[in-house]
């Protein structure tokens, strides 16, 4: 069983909500989740729950921040509906300040929270190691922007960690597990055991490209191109993608705090021009045809209602992880990631629901 406690805007304790009817909480790997509540607009919940307070559910990791409220009251009773995002979505209102070099991605969706913080409550983790490279600039635009493109590029997910106990929250990176095999292996979703229904397999490779070439900064003869390929393709087989690259600039901004703030408290500070070298350049361009290349892959998609029988949810699998799904009707052992959950928490017991994405064939018995 939860609760749901609710903290005002200096992070302290100052109540549980009370006569709850429904609690949707949507959580995201790689991007901030949304809350919805619907409760009875009792005076002690109308005082509660107001814009800016957060709720903090036992059964989650993070914090909601509340975002908007509204009653509506009929003859059968007046309820109160609260709409909140997860904490991670205050990084859209942090704007990255200069022009940032990425290489490792975990550092540098670290380095955009801790730069850009400007006193927004929290603090940042430290780094857990992770290897994934994401060579690429994050210029401008929001933090949240930023964080989406590092993790979408890399495979990591990022959120808010909140502590009950003092009211701190602190950004940190995470990687979800690979649970098709080894010692993390719990289990599977499949039609033959009763955990994975109503599926939907859509497969094709009508956008499909495996050569980017990539034009960065200049003109004519000057500008700099490089190619980056997914394989060795000849033929029909080679498909190739044109990106034009021209925002990845060989110079860019880097922002120095000068410790001082103007008369509304922002602080000032300081623009140097620095230079990429031509291979890390090049490698940026790389990184960018990349990331093109795997939004044009042969298409898989599935679509399939996975059961919480036989795999429980916070047990046996959690947000971010690669699970195996077993659809032998149609012979396709397939990987996929767990991408968002929804939980919703009903007088009638709680229910979880999956979004899956990132989907892989890892064995096919036969064609479909």
């Amino acid at each position: 069983m939860y609760s749901l406690y609710v903290y005002d805007k200096s992070f302290m304790r100052v109540g549980i909500v009370e006569n709850i009817e429904s609690l949707q909480w949507l959580s995201e790997y790689q991007d901030a989740g949304e809350v919805k509540l619907v409760c009875g607009a009792t005076p002690k919940n109308i005082d509660l729950l107001i814009d800016g307070n957060r709720l903090y559910c036992t059964d989650q990791p993070e914090s909601a921040v509340i975002r908007e409220t509204s009653i509506d009251d009929t003859e059968k009773g007046a309820k109160l509906t609260i709409r909140a995002v997860l904490s991670a979505a205050r990084w859209e209102s942090r704007v990255v300040m200069a022009t940032e070099n990425i290489v490792n991605a975990e550092a540098g969706m670290l380095l955009l929270a801790e730069k850009n913080r400007r006193e927004l409550p929290g603090i940042t983790a430290q780094k857990k190691g992770f290897a994934m490279k994401a060579p690429t600039q994050i210029t401008w635009g929001s933090v949240l922007e930023g964080e989406r493109t590092l993790a979408e590029s890399s495979g990591l997910g990022f959120r808010e960690v909140f502590d009950p106990r003092t009211g701190q929250e602190t950004f940190e990176v995470y990687q979800g597990t690979d649970r098709t095999s080894g010692d993390t292996y719990n289990g599977y979703f499949g039609d033959d055991i009763g955990n994975l229904a109503d599926i939907y397999i859509l497969r094709g490779s009508a956008d499909w490209k495996n050569v980017a070439v990539i034009g960065g900064q200049g003109e004519g003869a000057n500008r700099k191109v490089v190619t980056v390929s997914l394989g060795k393709y000849e033929g029909d087989d080679r498909r190739e993608l044109w990106v034009d690259a021209r925002d990845l600039s060989q110079t860019y901004q880097e922002a120095t705090p000068t410790g001082e703030t103007d008369a509304n408290g922002t602080p000032r500070y300081t623009y140097a021009t620095k230079s990429y070298t031509d291979k890390e350049y090049e490698e940026m361009l790389k990184s960018r045809g990349l990331e093109k290349l795997a939004q044009c892959l042969q298409t898989l998609e599935v679509d399939a209602a996975i059961g919480q029988g036989l795999m429980t949810y916070g047990k046996d699998y959690f947000l971010g992880d690669i699970v195996p799904l077993k659809i032998t009707k149609y012979g396709l052992l397939i990987s996929a990631r767990i991408a968002a959950v929804k939980t919703v928490y009903e007088s009638t017991g709680k229910k979880v629901s999956a979004v899956l994405s990132d989907f892989h064939i890892q064995k096919e018995v036969f064609n479909l």
